[in-house]
């Protein structure tokens, strides 16, 4: 049964991403199904990169079209994706759901603000959609920071398994499971014991991740939150073999690490997993490395320790891609019920209030 006209609802358009390695969707095609009964209208691009496929859409009542069609939408429809927008078009007039990554002072944040200005949308961004506890309301953290440990722990026992030669290339994972398979097996190559590995921001979701992941193939974890880096021991966090940084900076106040601590003697931190992964703000607690690493070349050197072995990061800033299908699965079932009650819930008007703040702030 069609919904009456006073029961209309916004129509959500989901759009292709435009990074070539994102297989992640924000709306997987149960949860479309659910807006679709609730008088939600839904189009949906399609797209030979997400992990849903086109077919799945259109059998839950959705709409599809070309990639990239949303820039000719009605002004009226809400664009939905999940990471950042190519550089056209210049002008940007409709409501915009996704991560933008620009309210942290990143770099080129004002020429990005300026396309809304110009074109008088808004931009939800999903990272402030917040609850009246200030919580996220949906998240990958989980994943990224599973995936991230799991980059980390690899680079890890491959050197120690005497593969001193950086693999290239990293591509998607079918499951959990057969990336822990993969590890232990790598782990059974190396003598001796297992590396140690410490997780900071291990309290909050990316953090839980990333210890599981260690846990799971029999890696010894520190956990260090809040009240351990509130006065940091630096000695004791690069005297672990591998580190995985899980902290969301929102302003300045926390030094993990830079190359001269590295290089200090005494220091044994081999590999870096910086989940976190925001190498262009001015708050980014670990200035080693200048922007994030890639699927083509995920591990990069960045420093020789205080024994002169090479210290290495991975910072992928889309982690859980590399498990899209539970990654998806699990982020849709948590925001289709903020989607559900666009624009008219608290998470809403806290996303809004914020692209006001920063758009006044950007003085455009």
């Amino acid at each position: 049964m069609s919904p009456t006209p006073s029961e209309q609802k916004a129509h959500i358009w989901l759009r292709d991403e435009d990074r070539s390695t994102e297989r992640r969707t924000a709306l997987t095609p149960k949860n479309a199904k659910l807006l679709i009964e609730n008088g939600f209208t839904v189009t949906v691009e399609k797209s030979s990169k997400r992990v849903c496929a086109n077919e799945e859409y259109e059998a839950v009542g959705c709409s599809l079209a070309e990639p990239r069609s949303w820039v000719d939408a009605p002004k009226d429809t809400v664009i939905l994706g999940l990471k950042e927008l190519a550089e056209t078009p210049d002008a940007l007039p409709h409501r915009m759901i996704h991560f933008a990554h620009i309210y942290k002072d990143q770099t080129g944040w004002q020429k990005e603000m300026a396309r809304f200005v110009k074109g008088e949308g808004l931009l939800y961004d999903i990272e402030f959609l917040t609850n009246e506890n200030g919580r996220r309301v949906a998240a990958f953290g989980y994943w990224a920071g599973w995936m991230g440990a799991a980059l980390g722990a690899f680079r890890l026992l491959e050197r120690r398994a005497g593969r001193n030669e950086i693999t290239k290339g990293v591509s998607p994972f079918e499951s959990q499971e057969a990336i822990i398979d993969k590890l232990k097996a790598l782990a059974d190559e190396g003598e001796g014991t297992l590396p140690t590995a410490i997780v900071v921001g291990a309290k909050g979701r990316s953090g839980t991740g990333a210890s599981e992941c260690l846990e799971a193939i029999g890696m010894k974890v520190t956990k260090w939150d809040i009240e351990e880096t509130r006065i940091l021991d630096r000695r004791t966090l690069l005297s672990h073999d591998m580190m995985v940084n899980c902290v969301l900076m929102f302003g300045p106040g926390l030094l993990l690490t830079n190359k001269t601590h590295l290089a200090a003697e005494g220091t044994n931190m081999k590999v870096i997993s910086d989940v976190s992964c925001d190498p262009f703000s001015d708050f980014n607690p670990l200035p080693i490395y200048d922007a994030p690493t890639s699927w083509e070349d995920p591990v990069i050197e960045v420093a020789k320790n205080g024994s002169g072995d090479a210290v290495e990061v991975t910072s992928i800033d889309n982690l859980p891609s590399l498990l899209p299908a539970q990654a998806a699965e699990e982020f849709s079932d948590q925001f289709v019920t903020s989607l559900l009650r666009f624009d008219d819930g608290i998470e809403w008007e806290n996303a809004k209030a914020k692209f006001e703040e920063i758009r006044s702030k950007a003085d455009l």
